[in-house]
């Protein structure tokens, strides 16, 4: 991807609304419909690089 679309993805905040009444777990898929439904940017989950760690509680979560 070009630089200047890597910039703005990467100054982004992208806020996802999961359920606290019912386990999950955040994904790639997740995240990447998320991206393009809050932003209006295609992203493919193959290109979303999570934590290690599996996002399974509220926070703030840095990906690539």
């Amino acid at each position: 991807p070009p630089p200047q679309t890597l910039r703005f993805l990467r100054s982004c905040r992208l806020e996802v609304g999961m359920k606290n009444n019912v386990k999950w777990e955040l994904n790639s898929e997740i995240v990447a419909r998320h991206f393009l439904k809050n932003l209006r940017v295609f992203v493919p989950p193959h290109a979303v690089k999570l934590p290690e760690e599996p996002i399974t509680r509220w926070g703030e979560y840095w990906c690539d």
